[in-house]
């Protein structure tokens, strides 16, 4: 039978229990996962800029081309970038094994019932169904599922990415590491799918900031800000709510005996 963890663990010590109107800065979203998160931005915004003009260029220069190498400078800006967005990848999902509990990969896959029975009451509140959000600290369960997807288009791209990055070398590295991947689905075929990711990419974006703008206005936790400070002000209430969610069981069925006479 599972057991539930104390209420304390999701109430700081100091904090004054009987008032539950008076809100608490907790501490959330810890300086790696804010760092990752600023790099991964302006990472997908260098890279979708770069990257289209890679694949349509949609401005020339003029003048001798031994003076001009503007495709070059695109190119080396969009690999560049590519390294650094892997590398905040890569720091991000360490962390979510070393990192608080707010940062864990318990947070982002729903392997317990009370999360997800969570993506379902959060499903309703994004289609209107339900009046309220379910009550969370860090990552509510359907947006920590919605990660979890968005880190596999995130290897996906990676690895697509480096599969293209490495088809002007004749041996080495990046041919050995990466050439499987045209090799087994050819030049086009990585290119779209390498392509099509991008715009999942950014329609993700769209929503997740139309989502956090929602969830910071019903909330009033000040959701926005706390990406930059790590905090967010919760009442005692919302704390004891998320508390509830988190730990709910599932409900156990009532067997009725059978007499058999």
């Amino acid at each position: 039978m599972q057991t539930s963890p104390p209420i304390e663990e999701f109430i700081p010590a100091d904090a004054k229990r009987g008032e539950r109107g008076v809100r608490e800065n907790i501490y959330v979203w810890e300086l790696p996962v804010r760092i990752t998160h600023w790099v991964n931005v302006i990472s997908i915004g260098i890279l979708t800029v770069t990257g289209i003009y890679i694949a349509n260029p949609f401005m020339g220069t003029t003048g001798p081309a031994v003076n001009q190498y503007l495709m070059g400078s695109i190119r080396f800006t969009h690999f560049v970038t590519a390294f650094v967005f892997t590398m905040s990848v890569l720091v991000r999902i360490y962390w979510a094994f070393v990192g608080n509990k707010y940062a864990s990969w318990r947070q982002l896959l729903p392997t317990k019932y009370a999360r997800r029975a969570g993506i379902r009451r959060m499903l309703g509140f994004y289609l209107f169904i339900k009046r309220k959000a379910p009550a969370v600290v860090g990552h509510n369960p359907l947006a920590g599922s919605a990660y979890t997807v968005l880190f596999l288009l995130y290897l996906t791209q990676i690895i697509t990415g480096f599969a293209l990055y490495a088809l002007p070398f004749h041996g080495g590295i990046w041919p050995g590491m990466f050439g499987w991947v045209t090799y087994l689905f050819g030049v086009g075929p990585t290119r779209l799918l390498h392509d099509t990711i991008m715009w999942l990419i950014l329609a993700f974006v769209v929503h997740h900031v139309y989502t956090a703008i929602l969830i910071d206005i019903e909330e009033q936790s000040g959701l926005m800000s706390s990406i930059f400070s790590g905090f967010k002000a919760l009442t005692h209430h919302q704390i004891e709510e998320a508390y509830l969610e988190e730990t709910q069981q599932p409900r156990r069925r009532r067997v009725r005996n059978k007499h058999v006479s």
